[in-house]
């Protein structure tokens, strides 16, 4: 880098700059050691340039990047080795504009969880809907590159077929072995290697009949994990598996009914869960930042809504959570309310009073009943700016 003390000129088409590395590489497809190879006696950089980067580099020192082995994340509090010959695609993705809980109760339950799951014990999360259950396993998955995979649960749907089915081809019939199968007895084969153990995410497992439960029952026994194969033999399962389940409730069936497909769980199946752990709503002030990544035009246009919207989140869900109001507001309704605020203001091109009593209208028509819209307008309706509910005739 030869200076000058004026701005150095392009030896190919004259343009100025106090550095010109960037400048040969896009105009003129040249590397700057090839540039100066071409014109040994140009300068390409100012005194300007030179001093101001000998000043940000006095007093830096630097250091080698560490050794794969060695890295690690912090989830929620808790450092967690990195898997790095594990790729991203064979971990589960994460959630659009995911946040670790920083604060409140959720943030308590979510560092137990993650040192559960990290430590490989099986672990069971419940909690109301739109609490981060699944959402967790997605981050610490995605983040400390955990190979996973999900199981959902579909009342009487047989999940037989996601371990092995009876195949017909030229040889006669025989049986495939499904992802499942290889997950649970054979684990995950990294790029270098090396063999690491499953997360399998086991969603809405309070959902599942008995049959669906009772392929957990060998799959997680405390003496050694095995599962049956279709000839009859056992199968150890992979050393360090682990198996989280997620449920709306805690396997006693759903005592607010709002859960119609929950049902009461087997007893010495929840038994072989080694954790248990209830999510809680995550506070305002951590959800506020994914909504307003997630809702960019409103956060520019409007950005006064997300107030008004933390506080009549937080008056809906303590009525929901006393039982007052039958009713669910997870972060999906919240979504709903904003994203609706977000279209109406994209297409109108104005912030006009009233958006968010416009907004809340994609959530409160989506209730059972008149008497369950008219306590949720009264609990949403003080929290409100530019006209509230009571200025409808309902």
């Amino acid at each position: 880098m030869t200076p000058t003390a004026s701005l150095p000129s392009c030896s190919l088409c004259g343009h100025s700059a106090h550095f010109l590395g960037n400048h040969v590489s896009e105009a003129h497809g040249l590397s700057l050691r090839e540039y100066v190879a071409q014109f040994p006696n140009a300068a390409t950089a100012s005194q300007d340039a030179v001093a101001s980067l000998e000043a940000t580099s006095k007093g830096v020192r630097r250091k080698a990047a560490p050794s794969p082995r060695d890295l690690s994340v912090t989830l929620a509090g808790i450092p967690v080795p990195v898997w790095a010959g594990v790729k991203g695609e064979d971990c589960l993705p994460l959630p659009p504009a995911y946040k670790w809980a920083s604060k409140g109760k959720l943030r308590k339950d979510i560092t137990e969880a993650v040192i559960s799951v990290m430590k490989g014990r099986h672990t069971y999360v419940w909690g109301m809907p739109g609490t981060g259950k699944d959402a967790f396993v997605h981050g610490l998955s995605q983040q400390a590159r955990r190979p996973a995979m999900i199981l959902s649960i579909v009342p009487g749907k047989d999940i037989g077929p996601w371990f092995y089915t009876r195949s017909v081809g030229p040889q006669g019939t025989a049986w495939e072995y499904g992802q499942g199968w290889r997950a649970v007895t054979e684990g995950y084969t990294a790029a270098d290697g090396s063999r690491h153990p499953y997360i399998v995410l086991v969603t809405d497992l309070d959902r599942a009949d008995e049959a669906q439960v009772e392929w957990l029952r060998l799959l997680m026994d405390g003496i050694a994990g095995r599962i049956v194969g279709p000839d009859g033999k056992t199968v150890p399962v992979f050393p360090g598996t682990t198996f989280v389940a997620t449920a709306n409730t805690a396997g006693g069936g759903d005592e607010r009914g709002r859960m119609v497909s929950a049902r009461p769980m087997d007893a010495s199946i929840l038994d072989r869960f080694q954790r248990k752990f209830q999510f809680h709503y995550m506070e305002w002030d951590d959800e506020v930042e994914i909504v307003r990544a997630k809702f960019p035009l409103l956060c520019e246009k409007v950005p006064e809504m997300f107030g008004q919207m933390g506080n009549a989140t937080a008056a809906v869900r303590d009525a929901v959570e006393k039982e007052t109001l039958y009713a669910e507001f997870s972060h999906r309704g919240v979504c709903s309310v904003l994203g609706h605020a977000e279209d109406v203001l994209s297409v109108t091109g104005k912030a006009q009073d009233g958006l968010l009593k416009r907004a809340f209208r994609a959530w409160l028509d989506g209730l059972p009943d008149e008497a369950t819209r008219l306590e949720a307008r009264r609990l949403i309706d003080p929290h409100l700016k530019g006209g509230g509910f009571e200025e409808e005739s309902v």
